[in-house]
């Protein structure tokens, strides 16, 4: 009857617990989501707007249930689209019963030639035939990404771990004596591999930012190119996290401190 709200808009007395607790109007509408009965519209300040599907969803939408073989084809074909190459186990992750048949469309698909078979280090993957075309394209070694740790390249860390051979772990979770790399790492991304990861933190009054701890992978041999390519890049995560100054504290490994220095400018 009041139309779209936030969860602030529903009265409850019953206190949270926690600090990632939810209180249970705030889990209700969750659920309800999750099911389909609601949607979320918009957002304001970040925070999610609900209201009722019918009210969201265009009428031409078809609603009607998928079967399990249509639902199967979707999920592996957005999963090869976005991913390139995957397993049955990868395409069903966090999706409750789905592995069997995903197992057995993935076969049907491949007899059919939706899919190929492909083999990686051994492993047997699945792909989209037209995703191999991609291989024959110019990579841009020059650019380099600070990603998420909770990107989509990277949230299966087995995954990246056989793939790029590359173990990741935020360590925000782990007790401050046993963390390796940081508090909150980003995992960077150049020359078509994942190279290395920077924990930082921008001191907002200072306008300040602080490169905790760089570290590099062993694979990572093109140190100045590398530093180049990270300069650029640290420019543009400066801008976007208003700063204006960056401060380097550690690099591992020791021995290439300066040619990083000296590529951001320190």
């Amino acid at each position: 009857n009041e139309g779209p709200l936030m969860s602030k808009d529903f009265e409850d007395k019953k206190k949270m617990r926690g600090e990632w607790s939810y209180k249970p109007t705030k889990r209700a509408l969750e659920y309800l989501f999750m099911q389909g009965e609601l949607m979320i519209p918009k957002r304001v300040s970040f925070q999610k707007v609900y209201d009722l599907t019918e009210r969201v969803l265009p009428e031409n939408i078809n609603t009607s249930m998928p079967g399990p073989e249509e639902y199967a084809r979707f999920l592996i074909t957005r999963f090869l689209q976005a991913n390139g190459l995957g397993q049955a186990a990868e395409i069903g992750y966090l999706r409750k019963n789905t592995k069997a048949i995903i197992s057995t469309t993935l076969q049907e698909m491949l007899i059919s030639e939706d899919v190929i078979e492909i083999n990686v280090k051994g492993d047997r993957y699945f792909a989209l035939g037209d995703s191999l075309e991609l291989l024959g394209r110019p990579l841009s070694r020059n650019k380099l990404k600070i990603l998420s740790p909770f990107d989509n390249l990277l949230i299966q860390r087995k995954r990246i771990l056989a793939l790029f051979d590359y173990d990741y772990q935020i360590e925000c979770y782990v007790p401050e004596a046993k963390r390796r790399h940081g508090y909150f790492s980003l995992p960077i991304l150049w020359d078509g591999k994942l190279l290395a990861r920077m924990d930082c933190k921008v001191d907002r009054k200072n306008s300040m930012l602080h490169i905790l701890h760089l570290v590099l992978e062993p694979g990572l041999i093109k140190t100045e190119a590398f530093s180049l390519a990270f300069s650029k890049e640290i420019s543009n995560f400066m801008l976007f996290n208003d700063c204006n100054r960056v401060v380097l504290h550690k690099v591992t490994p020791e021995n290439v401190q300066d040619i990083i220095n000296i590529g951001v400018g320190i």
